[in-house]
């Protein structure tokens, strides 16, 4: 097996413990991977990232195909001694960016064919291609190319978007085994919002040998309650001994109810994109550091982290970036909320080690819940926020 899921134990609740062993180390989970599209974090390098205790990351095949392209990864080795991470990488295959073109694209059972939007050239993502560009990057995890549809798509067409998928699930096995690279491949579970759906597709893909199982085709449409649902019905038909990763989601309270369904890895632009919009992830809830309240605030932004801004800078002084727009301003958020939602992680871990879920979970969930800052203003709505252009 390219990778191996080994299950530590599972709290009543139904949140796993684990630790998934790659090629480059293995990682304790439930686990959160930051997000670096295009072999870059937004506003930060990766020694920032690997200090706030980051071991695996997430990049973007469709993005990476076009710029700097598959020329380039092999010159330099991979994606590893190109952006300087020692950790690990998950690339994802491409098929949500498809979904968010414009409508210039067209997708068959071939592939999707789209321009490019560096230079306008015609372009085609198929499985194959998909699975060609990702042994090139030289991830550890590799992901089959999906057809993502909004989540409020009626049965019909869904069931059409699943079935490709899973005949697109089948070619991208075939065509990772022409190339023996060590790479592990995960399949991806669809079926929008219609529980039935749900059922076939994770019992087509559990038949095939994917070394684990995404849950895919959420946080595009649906309900909170909806994402919750589907996420419960997915895992509850995937397999024990398997990693399964909920695509693109989201909040620290879109976590906290994830891992309590079961769910072993994240990811999400939201930690650095909230940043560049001024706020920050706490253990009291969201902070709107533009707040003018904060302007003679000489406490640190969370005393409960131990990130170097949480230790070094106040309040005040992150206010005074933030509204005079300097860039060091969204670089210092970035930074703390990173390291936020691996202490999030950590706390979570603990809990279900321990048997306490339920309680920690109560807890987190009255103290970071809802996302508000002080003033009672909800925060932009962030559980949808995915890396699109």
């Amino acid at each position: 097996m390219a990778v191996r899921f080994e299950l530590v134990t599972t709290d009543p609740t139904g949140a796993r413990a684990g630790v998934l062993h790659t090629r480059r180390g293995s990682f304790a989970t439930p686990m959160f991977m930051p997000v670096a599209t295009h072999a870059a974090f937004r506003h930060l390098g990766t020694e920032e990232v690997w200090d706030t205790g980051s071991r695996i990351l997430l990049a973007n095949t469709y993005h990476l195909m076009l710029r700097p392209g598959a020329e380039v990864f092999r010159k330099f080795g991979g994606i590893h001694p190109f952006m300087r991470w020692d950790g690990a990488i998950l690339t994802d295959s491409g098929g949500f960016q498809i979904f968010s073109l414009p409508e210039d694209r067209l997708i068959t059972e071939k592939g999707a064919q789209f321009r490019s939007f560096y230079d306008n050239s015609r372009q085609m993502l198929s499985p194959e291609s998909s699975i060609a560009m990702q042994q090139a990057i030289n991830s550890e995890i590799m992901m089959v190319l999906d057809v993502c549809i909004d989540s409020r798509t009626d049965e019909a067409g869904t069931r059409e978007a699943m079935e490709r998928t899973h005949r697109w699930a089948v070619r991208s096995l075939a065509a990772k085994d022409k190339v023996a690279t060590g790479q592990a491949l995960f399949g991806i579970v669809q079926g929008g919002v219609h529980p039935r759906l749900r059922d076939e597709s994770a019992e087509f893909l559990t038949r095939l040998p994917f070394d684990g199982f995404a849950i895919g085709g959420l946080a595009v449409g649906e309900t909170k309650e909806e994402r919750e649902t589907m996420t419960a019905r997915a895992t509850a038909s995937l397999p024990t001994d398997k990693p399964r990763y909920l695509m693109g989601v989201g909040t620290p309270t879109d976590l906290l109810e994830a891992v309590m369904r079961g769910v072993d890895m994240f990811d999400c632009i939201i930690p650095t994109k909230m940043a560049q919009q001024g706020y920050a992830y706490t253990f009291d809830g969201l902070v709107r550091i533009t707040r003018m309240v904060y302007r003679l605030d000489d406490t640190p932004l969370d005393p409960a982290c131990d990130c170097p801004v949480c230790t070094r800078y106040t309040r005040g002084y992150l206010q005074h970036l933030m509204r005079g727009k300097h860039h060091l301003g969204s670089r210092m958020l970035s930074v703390h909320n990173v390291r936020h939602y691996q202490k999030l992680m950590g706390k979570l871990r603990e809990a279900i080690l321990q048997g306490s879920y339920a309680q920690t979970y109560r807890e987190l969930k009255a103290a970071i819940a809802p996302p508000k800052d002080l003033r009672g203003e909800s925060a932009p709505a962030a559980a949808t926020l995915k890396e699109v252009g």
